[in-house]
């Protein structure tokens, strides 16, 4: 099994969520991950550095990351008809990859790739893309401001994505209470 980079592990796994995504949505959906990231995990999933582009928030390495997996035989590049214009697509191959991502990154890009894949290029950008804290007052060419997705003030009731997905692991294996027995618990405590 080969090793993929980063950019590339996280491209080829957002493939394999949304098949025959387009090029447009594939980039979006790197930059929508590495979004949530920072804002539940304090750091991105990518390594990409996103500037302001002509057409959004892009970083050039996404080819590098996009003709590693091509070069590779982990993806196919299709060019398909959409009306008058050509639309290129991406499809993950049957090759093997060697993952390296925390349970809390998967979760994330796949919510990433489930949540917006309904959308067409235009108003995932207009709707989604361009609303984003790191967009929002920033101007063509600049390098966006990742960190305006942590949140300014702590989460009252204490949500910890990756607290929750490893209760989720804990009780799929087995470790856990019944409800019935946690409650006659609290009963005796406030009793007491």
């Amino acid at each position: 099994m080969a090793k993929l980079s980063r950019n590339a592990q996280v491209l080829r796994f957002l493939m394999e969520a949304a098949p025959g995504v387009g090029r447009i949505k594939l980039a979006k959906f790197a930059y929508l991950a590495d979004c949530e990231a920072h804002r539940y995990l304090g750091r991105g999933i990518t390594r990409f550095r996103y500037r302001f582009d002509n057409h959004g928030p892009f970083d050039a390495a996404f080819y590098a990351a996009k003709d590693e997996l091509k070069d590779g035989g982990f993806a196919t590049e299709v060019d398909e008809p959409v009306g008058p214009y050509k639309q290129v697509s991406y499809r993950p191959t049957d090759a093997a990859v060697e993952y390296d991502f925390s349970r809390p990154e998967a979760e994330i890009l796949r919510y990433v790739a489930e949540t917006y894949m309904r959308y067409d290029a235009r108003s995932l950008c207009d709707d989604i893309v361009y609303q984003t804290p790191p967009m929002r007052k920033a101007k063509v060419g600049e390098v966006l401001d990742m960190n305006k997705m942590k949140q300014r003030k702590p989460d009252p009731l204490g949500f910890s994505l990756e607290r929750v997905l490893a209760g989720e692991a804990s009780v799929e294996a087995g470790n856990y209470r019944p409800l019935e027995e946690a409650m006659d618990e609290l009963r005796a405590r406030h009793r007491a």
